[in-house]
């Protein structure tokens, strides 16, 4: 509260400051550019339908009167296109908005694509009006239908030695992707890891992810490598039975550790 009272102290100081000089506040801040700009450099979109509409705002600076801005699609994933290649604002309309359509999409697949403003648009830029964004990058990840698929029994000895729980499995239906959904708000109350994501293969062995995983460990990413010029001495799978002890690495900032856990599924 007491912020709040100083900011507005300010605010009315700055008012009586300025009340002298009324004649030229048209002159002063008015725009002389349109300063055509997208509004961020890159959004998603995450759908479970084959197709979507995401809208894709665009902003100028002056206002007083109708203004066409021409936009192009680049390096876009096929199924992906925009719905036109033109964007009209209205008088006094500030934003305005594009439409890029993604069409026949599989479930499990990330659709990206940049727009970019015309030449003639991204001259209109002026840094009096903050920075001009010319191109923007949209993403639409296309996510499976997740459905319960049991538990399994989680050991872990990433932060404590051995804590364990029964944790829910979900399954991306009709595929052989599972997660194990957020085993550090089971075991430890803590909603800061996510989920583990594995392929169940047909011979009872899972294949694990490369790369960074969606399981986290209060600021400690998970880490797996497997190649065996990279980190394979320490990222790999041991099999027995439906058990199965996950060897990876933990990463946080340049520092590099030695994880673990252990889970069996199905029960």
């Amino acid at each position: 509260m007491k912020l709040g009272k100083y900011i507005l102290g300010l605010a009315l100081v700055a008012a009586c400051l300025t009340s002298c000089d009324t004649d030229n506040i048209g002159a002063i801040y008015e725009p002389k550019v349109e300063n055509i700009s997208f509004m961020v450099e890159e959004q998603s979109a995450l759908t479970k339908d084959a197709s979507i509409e995401v809208p894709v705002a665009i902003s100028r600076a002056m206002t007083d009167a109708a203004y066409t801005a021409s936009i192009t699609l680049e390096n876009a994933t096929p199924g992906m296109s925009l719905k036109s290649n033109q964007v009209t604002f209205a008088p006094k309309e500030g934003i305005a908005y594009a439409t890029v359509v993604v069409s026949n999409m599989e479930p499990g697949n990330l659709y990206t694509g940049t727009i970019n403003l015309s030449a003639a648009d991204a001259a209109t830029g002026n840094t009096e009006f903050g920075e001009q964004i010319t191109s923007t990058t949209v993403k639409v990840h296309c996510d499976y239908n997740w459905v319960d698929a049991g538990m399994c029994h989680f050991i872990d000895y990433n932060w404590e030695d051995g804590w364990e729980a029964d944790v829910p499995v979900i399954n991306a239906e009709r595929t052989n992707i599972y997660r194990i959904v957020d085993p550090c708000q089971v075991i430890y109350g803590d909603a800061n890891g996510t989920y583990f994501e594995f392929r169940l293969n047909q011979d009872g062995s899972i294949t694990v992810p490369e790369g960074y995983w969606n399981l986290n460990y209060w600021g400690y990413k998970c880490y797996y490598d497997s190649d065996p010029e990279g980190y394979g001495d320490y990222c790999y799978v041991v099999q027995d039975g439906h058990t199965y002890n996950v060897n990876h690495l933990l990463v946080n900032g340049s520092n590099m550790y030695i994880g673990r856990f252990v889970f069996t599924y199905p029960l």
